[in-house]
Formats: structure tokens, C-alpha cells, sequence
């Protein structure tokens, strides 16, 4: 079926759920999204135009909760100045503060109000108090609200989001002189390290995880992954390196019905450990433990050894015909593996078009942590801002909001 088809089918279903005809439900789709217009190459947007279109009814609720009286300054202002703040790459609180004093149609367009003729904007520490102190170590929480009101809105358009995954993790340079910052011989750099599980297909980050530059990786594939199982995002195929393959990781996507991607290592046998005779041999040792039953099917003896700690053997039944396979036909293997590079893009387009590491201002590892995290928020704003207004490609670009 072809994307088109797939289009009209999605708009037939809507329409007859809400009980109009397609074409009524054409024109009053036309209707709410007059006005709108992508930014794409060859026709850049003002992003405050763009950001104009961002419905934040899915944060509202938590927006409110940052005030315990009405605020000056609207708080869905305030947050569009913060991602406004990270497309034009500005630094500093101050260049923002003269940004919206110099541009007050523009920050019309953001939400701020005006009264007596003028427009009410922030100044410097009151932009610096909304992103450090008002949510401060809340950023998370955006993080995931906007995340499933993307999932969400992508759903209604027809688009299946999380289905597949891949994961990786990407460098972040530190500050000079942050004592928190580790040094990796690897990277040769002081740093830190952020690790995000995204959406195959549309590069939308769904899960994120900040740590030290040498902490183990693969101790965030289970983290983030239980995330999305837990909002319902339901994983199918999951695109990883060698560096998330221990038999632990591959155990437990095994037994939560996740089919793992990746690269075989030059060291790898087969492991007779995972062989079906020795799973069921170590099951029925097990006999006295609750929870056993006689005539269990394999993929309940599977979970059941995988939560008594019997990782090798779980991990290896797995393993071992991935690798079967890879050695009867490397090329095909290979070629699905390599759908994993979209996922090194990903890391390289937000650090260029967001300036992740050099507008970087902050240190330690919580407050890094929380200033990445507001970044992949900018990420969101723009899909669920194109996703509102029935765009359904390019979610993640920011390149041509000016």
C-alpha cells in the first residue's frame, strides 16, 4: 500500500469517527490549520511563527503546577522563549532579554501579552529563573509529556511511533574546569556521555539517560527501554552496537519480545549454555522454586530463569541463532544492522543545529544532564508542532527555523 493510500485510509477512518464525510472532514481540517507553514529547505520560517502553531495543552496542566499564583509572564510564553532560545543558538540570557525587547511582534507571536501599547517580555533573570529554578530538575517531566503527546498525535495521524528503536550514546564535551567531568582516553576529552533511544523511522527521541564518560552503556538499554514499555510504547525491533549486546541485555529483550539488531563480535562461539536441552536441564533444578510448573512453554522457562539471575544461559539462547545466521548470510545481516547509522546522524544534527556543546554553559553532571534534556525538548516541540498541523515528515528538523 502506498503512502497515499495509507493517508486516505487514515482520513476516511477519522472522519467516519467523528461522524463526518471525508470531505467534510477535508475542509475543516483546512480549516484549523490555515496559516501554517513548514519549514523546509528552500522555504526557511521564522521560528516564532512556527512555534506560534505549538498547541502546549499536553504540559498545561504541569505549567500551572510551577505557580502558586497566577504568573506575570504566561508560562506557555515562557517555555516557547526557552526553545526559542536554543534555535537561534543564543548563549546567554541577555542576548535573549534584547531578542524579545527588540522583537516584541515576535514575542506576540510567542504568547507574551500586551498592555498599554507594549509588550510585556523577561528579562534576563527571570529566563534564567523559568529554565533553572521554575522547572529546574523538572526538565524530565517535560521531557515525557511532550514525548507522548508526539506519540500520541503521531498515532492519530496514522504514524506508529517506537515501534522500532535503535540506541546509542553520543560524547558531550564538559566546561573547562568541571571537577565532575571524567576524562576518557577514547574520546580524549573530559566529558559526559548521552545515551537516547530514538524512533527508527523518524529519529524522535523517546528515552534519555545522561551519565559519567566512561560509565558502562550497556547499563542503559534496560533503563530506557522499561521507560517506554511502561508508557505503553510498545518496542518490536530494537538497532544497538556491541557495546549493549552482554547476555544480560540480550536476555531481557528476549523475554520481552524485542528482536535486537547489532554487530557480531570478532570473539563471539556458540554458547552451548543457551542450548534448548541445558534451559530446560537448569529449569527443572528449579523444581522446588515457586513459580515453577511442570509443563511450562519455553518462553515462560525463559522469563522464569531470566529473574533467577540466569543471564549467560537466557542470553546465549538467543544469541546463538542470531549468530546462525549471520554466518550463513554476513551481507543481509549486515545491511539491516546498518540502518543503526541514522542513529550517529541524529547525535550530529542536534549538536549542530542546536550548538548542544558549544552553547553549553553549565557543569556537573545534574545540571548538564538538565540542560541536554531541555535540548531533546526543542527536538519535541518542532514534531509535535508539525504533527498538529498534520505534517507528517521531517518531525525532527530544525535547520530552517530561522
Amino acid at each position: 500500500m502506498h503512502e497515499s493510500d495509507i493517508d486516505a485510509l487514515v482520513e476516511t477512518r477519522r472522519a467516519t469517527a467523528e461522524g463526518l464525510t471525508t470531505e467534510e472532514y477535508r475542509e475543516r481540517l483546512a480549516e484549523e490549520l490555515v496559516g501554517f507553514r513548514d519549514a523546509v529547505e528552500g522555504d526557511p520560517q521564522l521560528a516564532e511563527e512556527f512555534l506560534s502553531h505549538l498547541d502546549l495543552g499536553p504540559a498545561r496542566s504541569f505549567l500551572a503546577s510551577l505557580y502558586k499564583r497566577p504568573p506575570n509572564l504566561p508560562a506557555e510564553a515562557m517555555l516557547r522563549a526557552s526553545v526559542l532560545m536554543a534555535l537561534k543558538q543564543l548563549r546567554f540570557y541577555p542576548e535573549m532579554e534584547r531578542y524579545l525587547e527588540t522583537h516584541p511582534e515576535e514575542a506576540v507571536l510567542l504568547g507574551f501579552r500586551e498592555e498599554d501599547g507594549m509588550v510585556l517580555t523577561p528579562d534576563e533573570k527571570t529566563l534564567w529563573h523559568f529554565d533553572n529554578k521554575r522547572i529546574g530538575d523538572r526538565w524530565d517531566e517535560v521531557f515525557v509529556l511532550l514525548r507522548d503527546a508526539v506519540v500520541e498525535a503521531a498515532r492519530r495521524l496514522g504514524l506508529p511511533i517506537g515501534q522500532k528503536t535503535m540506541q546509542d550514546a553520543t560524547p558531550i564535551r564538559a566546561r573547562e574546569n568541571d571537577k565532575e567531568a571524567e576524562y576518557n582516553g577514547h574520546y580524549k576529552r573530559k566529558g559526559y556521555k548521552l545515551d537516547t533511544v530514538d524512533d527508527l523511522e523518524t529519529g524522535l527521541p523517546l528515552a534519555k539517560r545522561v551519565k559519567g564518560l566512561n560509565d558502562d552503556e550497556a547499563r542503559n538499554l534496560i533503563v530506557l527501554l522499561e521507560q517506554l514499555r511502561k508508557a505503553g510504547i510498545v518496542v518490536r525491533e530494537h538497532w544497538i552496537d556491541c557495546g549493549y549486546t552482554d547476555y544480560r541485555e540480550l536476555a531481557w529483550m528476549g523475554v520481552n519480545g524485542i528482536e535486537p539488531h547489532y554487530r557480531m563480535a570478532v570473539n563471539w562461539v556458540h554458547n552451548e549454555k543457551g542450548e534448548r536441552d541445558n534451559i530446560l536441564r537448569i529449569y527443572q533444578q528449579h523444581w522446588k522454586d515457586e513459580g515453577f510448573r511442570p509443563n511450562a512453554d519455553l518462553d515462560d522457562i525463559l522469563r522464569f530463569l531470566f529473574e533467577r539471575g540466569c543471564t549467560e544461559e537466557v542470553g546465549a539462547y538467543f544469541r546463538n541463532p542470531v549468530m546462525a545466521k549471520y554466518h550463513e548470510d554476513p551481507d543481509a545481516h549486515m545491511k539491516v544492522y546498518h540502518l543503526r547509522s541514522r542513529k550517529e546522524g541524529n547525535h550530529g544534527y542536534w549538536k549542530e543545529h542546536l550548538g548542544m556543546e558549544t552553547r553549553m554553559r553549565v557543569k556537573g553532571l545534574a545540571r548538564v544532564d538538565r540542560y541536554l534534556t531541555r535540548n531533546l525538548c526543542v527536538i519535541l516541540v518542532a514534531a509535535l508542532t508539525r504533527l498538529q498541523n498534520g505534517v507528517r515528515t521531517n518531525l525532527t528538523s530544525v535547520a530552517f527555523l530561522t
